[in-house]
């Protein structure tokens, strides 16, 4: 009985050094916040104070509420997900300027016209020419809202968060003189714009002005990724830390926290993986009391789980002309066995491999036109940097002279992997503007590199093929996006692939990650807990970092 109760005690002792530990790291991180975000804005803007000090005192809270959460506790990854990401997702709609976000305004012109269309104005832009003068709505953007160029290669300077606030007053309407015409749209499907479309819609009918439009809208965008993401985090069974690492890189909450659709792409990308995993690793018995069971003797899923598919590859479907539907075989990449062909199971298991099959026909012939291949593969297909007048380079072309192919891949990794690798980890956000220090990314690489290890009583739960197979299915819509910038965005006269950037890599960064990592086995209990309060403490030192360098 002592020991038992000596034991209790030296348990209690531990938890209270980790939670002394948690405070005190926070506590370095707020003074020596406060002393570098001051330090190099002195006479800052009112906006710019009032939202560091937000950051310092709501993200450094915050790191000491998850420390007491998971050490006194034990609360798990999935429970406490949404609230970190919540936290930081607000941040970071605000940390990163308006139409700092790489293509932003593609995407907020696409949820703006949407918003038209919800407040019945339709496009305006599509059947008849705006007067100066008539207003038959108001019309705000980032010229109207006094946000500067992101074409320009300044730093973003504290001034700007003030015009972010200035900007949140209500706009009169009676002021609105002139309609200004925003001529940039996306190439995806409209309805991943849907919710910012609301969002602003909202903030428009009751006339705020523009930092509350902006906000309104990316905020909806952010709820739907955690909510998805959440999900994801929750239901997977092994490599949690994983989703959950990639889902709060800065680069990544970067993205979701705008109006870019690599917020859908990013969550559509981890709830399959989940459910994949999922379908090949879980705990069925967990799902004995659930009514709605579907059973079919390759494979189980309840009708949440097949919903939930079905409409990631909706969206998926409208992204990126959908590259990243490649994602949807993972389950059959991860579930197939020999199992799935003896004679008992042949009559399933042949039919769904055969639709998989057609469907990529009817895509490819129908969807992808005939025509159009062929042409793709031996013209000189148009490439979108019409500024130059120049044409883009067919396939053809690198066949027939692969000594260019290879060498301009060469030049392309030798002179940019770094930087993709940095930014990752978070080097720079925005256009490569808002600057954090190296020691950020340099740990996030470190964190995700330790995630990959099996720790106490996780099993080995993959095989060689799987691990192959999961791995090729995360790297193929990679090749595909930087292919297509070879062949669309590089000129002919161009060294290295231009247009592929880092941020490509993290949908399908998890799928990566699991296929190559858990080999070696660490006996060290409460992983999970450490990670997320080394995650959050590297997240808040970004936001100390990007506010220091403005």
């Amino acid at each position: 009985m002592n020991y038992l109760y000596a034991k209790y005690k030296y348990s209690n002792k531990i938890k209270l050094l980790r939670m002394v530990a948690v405070i005190a790291v926070a506590i370095v991180c707020f003074i020596f916040g406060h002393v570098r975000i001051f330090g190099h804005n002195i006479g800052a803007s009112m906006g710019f104070n009032i939202f560091s000090y937000f950051v310092l005192f709501g993200i450094g809270g915050l790191v000491v509420i998850l420390g007491f959460l998971l050490i006194y506790r034990d609360v798990g990854i999935g429970k406490i997900y949404p609230m970190i990401a919540i936290a930081f997702g607000i941040v970071f709609i605000i940390l990163i300027p308006p139409f700092e976000t790489p293509d932003e305004q593609d995407h907020f012109g696409s949820a703006y016209n949407q918003s038209n269309v919800i407040l019945g104005y339709g496009n305006p832009y599509e059947d008849k020419v705006v007067e100066e003068g008539f207003v038959p709505y108001r019309y705000m953007r980032a010229e109207d809202a006094k946000i500067s160029s992101a074409n320009t290669t300044t730093r973003v300077d504290s001034g700007i968060y003030n015009v972010i606030f200035d900007n949140m007053g209500v706009v009169s309407e009676e002021g609105d003189t002139k309609v200004v015409a925003l001529n940039y749209n996306s190439n995806a499907s409209n309805i991943v714009y849907f919710l910012p479309a609301l969002g602003i819609t909202v903030a428009r009918l009751l006339h705020l002005g523009f930092g509350y439009v902006y906000i309104f809208g990316a905020l909806l965008n952010l709820i739907l990724y955690v909510l998805m993401t959440g999900f994801a985090i929750a239901k997977i069974p092994v490599g949690k830390r994983v989703l959950f690492l990639v889902s709060l890189l800065p680069i990544t909450l970067q993205q979701v926290s705008s109006f870019s659709y690599d917020c859908i792409l990013i969550a559509c990308v981890l709830v399959v993986t989940s459910l994949s995993f999922f379908l090949k690793y879980g705990d069925y018995s967990t799902r004995r009391n659930i009514k709605w069971n579907i059973e079919i003797p390759i494979i189980r899923f309840t009708i949440t789980e097949l919903l939930m598919y079905v409409l990631c590859g909706f969206l998926l479907y409208g992204i990126k002309s959908g590259v990243f539907l490649i994602v949807l075989i993972l389950p059959i990449v991860l579930c197939i066995n020999k199992k799935w062909f003896q004679k008992s199971n042949r009559k399933v298991s042949i039919p769904i491999l055969g639709l998989l099959m057609a469907f990529i026909l009817i895509y490819i012939v129908f969807l992808g036109g005939y025509e159009r291949i062929v042409s793709f593969l031996w013209g000189r297909p148009q490439n979108i940097r019409e500024i130059y007048g120049m044409e883009g380079v067919a396939p053809i072309d690198y066949i027939y002279n692969p000594g260019r192919f290879f060498t301009i891949v060469y030049e392309s990794l030798k002179e940019n992997f770094r930087h993709y690798v940095a930014q990752i980890g978070g080097t720079a956000l925005g256009y490569n503007r808002i600057f954090i220090t190296r020691y950020v990314y340099i740990f996030n690489l470190l964190l995700l590199f330790l995630s990959l290890v099996r720790y106490k009583d996780e099993k080995d739960l993959f095989k060689v093929g799987n691990r192959i197979l999961a791995f090729l299915t995360g790297l193929a819509p990679i090749l595909i996006t930087s292919l297509a910038m070879l062949l669309y965005w590089t000129l002919p006269t161009d060294t290295v692939i231009m247009g592929f950037q880092g941020r490509y890599v993290i949908p399908t960064l998890s799928i990566i990650m699991l296929s190559i990592g858990r080999w070696k086995k660490i006996r060290i209990p409460n992983v999970d807990n450490i990670f997320v309060i080394l995650m959050t403490m590297s997240g808040y030192v970004c936001c100390i970092s990007a506010l220091s360098y403005v």
